[in-house]
Order: C-alpha cells, then structure tokens, then sequence
C-alpha cells in the first residue's frame, strides 16, 4: 500500500514538473518557439561565424566552370592578398577553418608550424595564401580542415537534358559560360580583394544557387537524376557545416574560407543554428577600386 502511495506522489510531482516546463501561451502574445541554444547555459555569447567565399587561387579546375585562372604569387597580386588579409584580420577570429578533410589535419598544421619558422614557401592555394598568413599574423598555432569529399555527376544530368529537355540544357551551358566570362574578366582586371567582395555580396550569393536550383528539376518523375546530384552536394554541404559546427563552438569567432559555391547553403545553415551567428564578409574586405 505504501509502495503505492508513494508511486502516486512520485508520478503527480512528475506531471507536474512536465508541466511546468512547457512554454505558457499567454492570450494576446505570439508565441515563442522553444530553442536548442546552449551558450547561453555556457555563460558564453553564440558563435559568430563569417564565411568567406574565394574563387580557387591556385586553379585547379576541378569544377564544372573552367576558369583561366590568374597568377597569385606575382608582386602586385600579394600585396592584394595582403590587403585582403589585413582586413581579415579586424574581424579578429580565434579559429581558421579551410577547404580541406579533416584527414589532413596533421600534415597541414606541419605545414602552417613550417610556414610559420620561415622553412615553408607559400603555395598558390587559399588555404595557404589567405589561411596562412592570417592565422600567423594573429598568432595561431593551428587552422581547422572541414571539407567533405563527394562527387557532383553534373555531366549526367546534362547528358540527360540533351535529351528530354535541350533548351535547358542549352541554357545551362549559356548560363555558366557567362559566368566563367564574367569571372575570368574580374579576375584579370581587378583587384583580388574587389572580386571577393563581389563573391561575398548577400545580394549575390542568393542567386548564385540558381543553377542547383533548376538542375534539380532535370528528370522529374523519371529517375530524378538531377534531384539525386543535388542532393549529393547538399550532403557534401551538410558533411562540411557538421565538421563546421564543431568548430565554432559558443564564445568563438570562426572564419571559413572556402569556395564560393559552397556559400548559400552554408549561409543558410549558420543562420539557422541556435548557438552560431553570421557575420558578413564584406564588411571586412577591400573597398572596391579603379581597373587595374
């Protein structure tokens, strides 16, 4: 009998503490939503994370846009370089992350510890041209790889629009061929810093997901296959923000330089995380200048 009694009395305190702890609708107020915010429990500020959006100095061409590249280690280019680092450096951030897998860690820190000792010469690359030289400037002993590898069969899904929809197709390519027209002139006339600031204006990079968009509609209702390479780069995205987060844990200030296509989603997913901040590039990079 007591074993019951005291069963009952547990079972009432637990209802009531359940009760307790969903949020009260006041009549006349908007509900508010509860949150998965843990700084706050920390005594810590939430995250800001800045994104920095780069064309690939080093020019691999490994995208589907085929750049001409510009050549980053003449005079004139580093001090550009400089003077985008410069002004990176007021934003002050505690870790740098890179486009690079986490499975490179050791041999890239080996690297950046080198650099930093004057018994390493930069490379081409961003990570070493933008991340180097910024996380020594501020005195940093490490950077932070975030990548994610995974295809992107784009030659598929266009294999099959020729086919079923060749005015897209022929939109498609119309439409990266100006954007390769438009970049490699920006590049070529311009400051590296002016077109970073252009990659990076919010304005811009909203559409400049317009592509992923429409590829995704490419064999609706008969295999998807655009659908299903999206979604590959989605994932890769995801990969990318999960390697990410972990990084940008509350109270620190994370820069993440990677490449420009990556920026919307992983805008929209630092937006959307309760502990992480966005904050914007270009408010720390160049001013736009005269034609070189």
């Amino acid at each position: 009998m007591e074993d019951r009694k005291m069963f009952t009395h547990c079972r009432a305190a637990i209802g009531l503490a359940a009760a307790l702890a969903v949020p009260t609708v006041v009549v006349g107020q908007t509900p508010r939503l509860p949150s998965m915010a843990r700084a706050a429990e920390l005594g810590r500020e939430p995250a800001r994370v800045m994104i920095l959006g780069v064309f690939h100095f080093h020019n691999p061409n490994a995208d589907y846009a085929q750049f001409r590249g510009i050549d980053v280690l003449t005079p004139e280019r580093q001090q550009e370089i400089e003077a985008v680092v410069a002004g990176l450096a007021a934003f002050a951030p505690t870790r740098i992350a890179v486009e690079q897998t986490p499975a490179t860690a050791d041999s890239l820190n080996a690297r950046f510890r080198r650099y930093r000792a004057g018994e390493f010469p930069l490379d081409r690359n961003e990570t070493h041209q933008l991340g180097f030289r910024l996380a020594a400037r501020l005195g940093q002993d490490a950077l932070y790889p975030v990548d994610f590898r995974q295809g992107m069969a784009i030659d598929s899904v266009l294999a099959y629009a020729q086919v079923h929809d060749s005015a897209l197709a022929a939109r498609f390519q119309a439409y990266i061929g100006e954007i390769v027209t438009l970049l490699d002139g920006m590049q070529a006339e311009r400051p590296i810093g002016e077109t970073l600031r252009f990659l990076n204006t919010p304005e811009l990079v909203g559409p400049s997901h317009e592509p992923y968009v429409v590829m995704a509609t490419v064999g609706a209702g008969d295999g998807f296959v655009g659908a299903g390479v999206v979604a590959d780069w989605y994932e890769r995205n995801l990969h990318i923000f999960a390697n990410l987060a972990a990084v940008a844990q509350p109270g620190e200030r994370v820069l993440l330089i990677i490449g420009a296509g990556h920026t919307p989603i992983l805008r929209d997913l630092v937006r959307g995380h309760p502990d992480m901040r966005l904050v914007e590039a270009v408010d720390y990079l160049p001013q736009a200048s005269t034609v070189r």
